[in-house]
């Protein structure tokens, strides 16, 4: 097993700066559009608590399939395995 490498000054650097971008375009955003977001705020919550569960579902079916596939592959080493060869050695 590797250990962990720590992460790069720089990356972390990244990864805020485009945090505080995406931050302040939404916060842009909300101050352009503020009567729309306020007239239509149950709409709008309705649809992040679905995109939410949409995300959690399709992570659980993620991990199902993963761990499905994993087990197909340990079945196949086996059978493989257990199978004598065809040739007499």
């Amino acid at each position: 097993m590797a250990a962990a490498t720590p992460p790069d000054r720089r990356a972390c650097r990244l990864a805020l700066l485009d945090a505080f971008t995406a931050g302040a375009g939404l916060g842009f955003l909300a101050h352009q559009y503020r009567e729309a977001l306020v007239a239509n705020s149950v709409v709008i919550g309705l649809v992040l608590v679905l995109l939410c569960a949409l995300g959690f579902v399709l992570r659980a079916a993620a991990r199902a399939l993963f761990r499905a596939g994993s087990r197909v592959d340990a079945i196949l080493a086996e059978e493989l395995r257990d199978k004598p060869s065809p040739r007499p050695r």
